[in-house]
């Protein structure tokens, strides 16, 4: 797949600001709830700010659960995350460049992005809201539940909590 996403979050000072990176490839719900719940639960033991700090680190190519250190990029630069994914750096003559800062944006100019879906982890929660690219929040997810589907109640769909409020049915 080849669909570019923002993962972040906000912080309670500053709600409508979203500190996110960006994810090159994989970037589908389908794909990325199950890799953060995945990702939080082995990298990152349950901790939600963690999966958060985790994910800020650096913009990525894409994510993977199962990155080692042996993992390989075919792309000159780039960098297994162990437990987290394939950076997407670049590099000058060889040297490393140092990761670009985390792109911060109004949630409201989500529309002015070139990306498909934004993804916010609320770590008081342990959920991850998922946005399409205006910026509308569609549903909201909690990790657990992206990590045992099978463990969902009959009245829950399989890595979903709640529709967001506000949101078609």
């Amino acid at each position: 797949m080849s669909t570019s996403c923002f993962i972040g979050a906000t912080s309670p000072d500053t709600p409508h600001l979203v500190h996110a990176r960006y994810v090159l490839f994989d970037g589908h719900p389908a794909v990325v709830l199950p890799t953060l719940a995945a990702i939080w639960a082995r990298h990152a033991h349950h901790d939600t700010a963690a999966l958060i700090s985790a994910v800020l680190a650096h913009d990525w190519e894409h994510l993977d659960p199962d990155t080692t250190t042996a993992t390989a990029s075919n792309f000159a630069g780039q960098q297994p995350v162990p437990g987290v994914g394939m950076t997407l750096a670049s590099s000058t003559d060889g040297v490393i460049d140092a990761p670009e800062p985390v792109t911060v944006f109004p949630l409201c100019h989500a529309g002015h992005l070139d990306v498909e879906w934004v993804y916010l982890i609320e770590a008081g929660t342990s959920t991850i809201g998922v946005h399409t690219s205006d910026g509308t929040r569609i549903a909201t997810y909690q990790l657990i539940s992206c990590l045992h589907p099978a463990s969902s109640g009959p009245d829950q769909e399989s890595c979903g909590s709640r529709v967001a409020a506000g949101a078609p049915r």
